[in-house]
């Protein structure tokens, strides 16, 4: 069986906020979707204020932002990014998806976990030629009405649930928020972050993280 190492999205594989670079991409391609998102503001904005309610609020702005069947989102949001992306190549963070295709090509099973609303993930992704992974995010519907955000021991529940439990080979993060994951992995690597969040993983953890700049 492969081995299986962990990537989270924002600050790893995409340098800035999922939300914001989609939201450049979509507007830039649909221009008039900007007006049934301003009347959406005063839901959308508390919403994605709020930590619990904010995978809610960012798939009701998807939602919005591309209109039409919800069927054909993941491929709608794969093409705002790429619009994007076509103006900011540098959000794709080429190191961190280099080291990606390494691991893949070790015959290792890379999985993305992600605070980010899943949706937006799996677009990302799709627009940079790694649609085929497997990702474990945060998910929001209206009705029923549920939230689940990936998040700390919830994100290593979630993987546990998918079928992709500790130990994990490697596991690369942004952010001791991610302490749950490191702990599960005999290579916690802390990405593209400063000397005293290393100095936090290590005190939780026992041991000092690998550290890594990527761009």
């Amino acid at each position: 069986m492969s081995s299986v190492v962990v990537f989270d999205l924002d600050k790893v594989l995409l340098g800035g906020d999922a939300s914001t670079l989609f939201l450049s991409g979509r507007l830039s391609q649909a221009p008039a979707r900007l007006v049934p998102l301003l009347l959406a503001s005063p839901l959308l904005l508390p919403g994605s204020a709020l930590p619990q309610s904010r995978p809610l609020a960012a798939r009701l702005m998807t939602r919005i932002a591309v209109g039409g069947s919800s069927g054909d989102d993941v491929e709608a949001v794969a093409e705002a990014y790429r619009r994007a992306l076509a103006r900011k190549p540098e959000a794709a963070v080429a190191e961190a998806i280099a080291c990606l295709r390494r691991h893949q090509a070790d015959g290792d099973l890379v999985v993305v976990a992600t605070g980010c609303e899943e949706i937006l993930a799996r677009g990302f992704l799709a627009a940079v030629g790694l649609g085929d992974l497997d990702v474990v995010g945060s998910t929001g519907r209206l009705w029923p009405p549920r939230v689940r955000r990936a998040m700390g021991e919830a994100k290593v529940a979630m993987l546990i649930e998918r079928g992709y439990p500790p130990p994990w080979k490697a596991v690369y993060s942004d952010s001791p928020s991610d302490l749950p994951l490191f702990s599960g992995s005999p290579r916690p690597v802390l990405v593209n972050n400063d000397e005293k969040a290393a100095q936090q993983v290590e005190r939780t953890l026992g041991r000092r993280p690998e550290t890594v700049t990527w761009r």
